[in-house]
C-alpha cells in the first residue's frame, strides 16, 4: 500500500549498495519523527533527498516477503493541488488563433481566384471585425483598384 506522508527526518544511516536496472544504487535506512522506517534507495553516495532535522513529504510503500514487511519511502512529487491557482492564460491568445484563421480563409479566397491579392488584408480585416463585433461590414467595403498584375506595388 502507498501513503503519502509527511515528518521530520531523524536518523539517516547508509545501508550498503547494489546494482539494479538502472546501474549502482546506494541504500539508506531513513528514521522519521512519526516512528516510520525505511529503506530509501539513491544513485549518489550524497543522497540529499532525506536530511536529518528537516521536515519532507514522502510515499512510504510497503511490501510482504515470506511473511515479513520491507517499507521503502521516496520523496513526494511535488504536485499543484486543487488550492492552487492556474498559471494564467494569455489573454491575447484567442485573438491570434482568430487572426490566424480569418487570413487563412481570406487566402483561400485569393488563391480560389473569388479576390484580388492585394484584398487579402483588407478581407481577413472585415472577417475579424465580425467574428468580434457580430457586425457586417463587407457591404461597405469598396475594393481598390490595382494595376493588372494584382500586385499591390
Amino acid at each position: 500500500m502507498e501513503q503519502n506522508k509527511r515528518s521530520a527526518v531523524t536518523n539517516v544511516t547508509a545501508n550498503g549498495t547494489y546494482n539494479g536496472q538502472y546501474g549502482m544504487l546506494y541504500k539508506f535506512q531513513i528514521s522519521f519523527a512519526n516512528g516510520d522506517v525505511a529503506e530509501y534507495n539513491a544513485k549518489t553516495q550524497n543522497q540529499t533527498k532525506f536530511v536529518v532535522g528537516q521536515e519532507v513529504d514522502y510515499v512510504l510503500t510497503d511490501r510482504e516477503y515470506q511473511g515479513t514487511i520491507y517499507y521503502k519511502c521516496k520523496p513526494a512529487e511535488v504536485q499543484q493541488n486543487a488550492f492552487q491557482a492556474p498559471k494564467p492564460k494569455d489573454p491575447d491568445t484567442g485573438k491570434h488563433i482568430m487572426r490566424m484563421s480569418v487570413l487563412k480563409v481570406a487566402g483561400d479566397l485569393a488563391i480560389n481566384g473569388d479576390i484580388k491579392l492585394h484584398e487579402v488584408l483588407a478581407y481577413a480585416q472585415i472577417f475579424e471585425q465580425y467574428v468580434l463585433t457580430g457586425t457586417d461590414t463587407l457591404s461597405q467595403y469598396k475594393p481598390i483598384a490595382k494595376g493588372s498584375d494584382d500586385l499591390p506595388f
